[in-house]
């Protein structure tokens, strides 16, 4: 009895350090040298991410979707501390031309130039973040979810 159960605990010992160890992040599959072990530690990130978006979650749409995102990012990345988090801006001033229209400038020194007729005027002191639309085109969004959508001034 006692080396059936010897078996069990080796046998398990093995297959949870075989998980361990098998669970590599993009990062680390990147630095495999061998292109055939690389494209297979790929393949089973691979395989991992698309179990994630299989997985049910509970909660509202919106909640459903965040924890898919966190689940499927704890997987790509591993540690989540490692990723960086959304960037926040505040506009320092806001300028207008004599056409009205209407230039952020923000406390790190980056101008953005409003390129809609929106009627939500940010200003100074507000706090921003920057996020991607369709085709290349980029939003400034305040935390009540107000937005505008801006080109980047070099």
């Amino acid at each position: 009895m006692g080396t059936v159960y010897a078996k069990i605990v080796v046998f398990s010992s093995l297959v949870w350090c075989s998980s361990v160890l098998g669970a590599e992040t993009l990062i680390e599959c990147s630095k495999i040298e061998d292109s055939s072990e690389r494209v297979a530690c790929y393949d089973k990130l691979a395989g991992r991410v698309e179990e994630k978006m299989e997985e049910s979650y509970p909660g509202t749409t919106e909640q459903r979707v965040e924890a898919m995102k966190q689940s499927i990012t704890e997987e790509v990345v591993g540690d989540t501390a490692k990723v960086p988090e959304v960037l926040t801006l505040e506009i320092k001033s806001v300028q207008r031309d004599r056409n009205r229209r209407v230039t952020y400038v923000t406390t790190d020194g980056r101008y953005f130039k409003r390129s809609n007729e929106a009627k939500t005027t940010f200003k100074v002191g507000d706090k921003l973040r920057i996020e991607d639309g369709m085709m290349g085109s980029k939003f400034l969004v305040r935390d009540d979810g107000k937005k505008n959508k801006v080109s980047e001034v070099q």
